[in-house]
């Protein structure tokens, strides 16, 4: 008799097929990231269709077939309801979520980018200031390169201005407060090295992210 597990996930994505399923790709607290199979969830009007959307925080039951985990029931934790009616915001999560998806391979348990992911989103869900979200997002990067071993502060600073290496000081010694109450520090500053982080990583990692593909509003 298969053993239930109980775990929760973010749906990093997901898509239809047939008439009524719908596969999921989750990042789960204990097992990294996997696919499940949501059979007939187009079609019922009794599970919470919400829950298997992008962006979702769900509680799962699954078991294990073999090497493959099968979903038995789910539920909704939180579904970011300020994130999906801000329209910056939402660019911002779902970004994170490419990120993550990009950058951690199935069956990979990655609790702290687990952890790291989860922090990030409920900040974005009570944080509408667009500036301290940027900041969020390069610091995630930062997290993201320092977990892959690619962080090396001497080849990033090459690439960037007198600012820029300011900006990363600041993210890198956690002083956020410094780079909130400071003018020269702007939105677009932030957006630019974002990209610069994006083209490092391509270079180390060959792993394509771009914020472009996500900035439904623009700056």
């Amino acid at each position: 008799m298969s053993k239930f597990i109980r775990n929760k996930a973010f749906v990093l994505g997901n898509y239809s097929f047939g008439e009524a399923d719908r596969n999921l790709i989750v990042l789960t607290e204990d097992f990294g990231k996997i696919q499940l199979t949501v059979k007939g969830i187009l079609k019922s009007k009794k599970r919470d269709i919400v829950a298997t959307e992008a962006l979702s925080y769900v509680d799962l039951l699954l078991y294990k077939k073999g090497e493959q985990f099968i979903i038995s029931d789910f539920s909704s934790i939180e579904n970011f309801m300020a994130i999906r009616q801000d329209l910056d915001s939402l660019s911002f999560a779902f970004y994170l979520l490419a990120v993550v998806n990009r950058f951690v391979f199935e069956g990979y348990r990655v609790p702290k980018i687990f952890k790291l992911l989860k922090n990030s989103l409920y900040y974005l869900n009570r944080e509408e200031v667009k500036k301290k979200q940027l900041v969020l997002l390069n610091y995630f990067l930062f997290i993201l390169m320092k977990e892959e071993g690619i962080f090396r502060v001497d080849e990033i600073l090459i690439h960037l201005n007198p600012e820029e290496k300011e900006i990363v000081e600041c993210i890198w010694k956690k002083q956020m407060e410094n780079i909130y109450k400071e003018d020269r520090y702007t939105e677009e500053k932030l957006l630019l090295l974002l990209k610069k982080l994006e083209l490092y990583i391509k270079e180390k990692l060959d792993i394509d992210i771009s914020i472009d593909q996500y900035m439904m509003g623009g700056l």
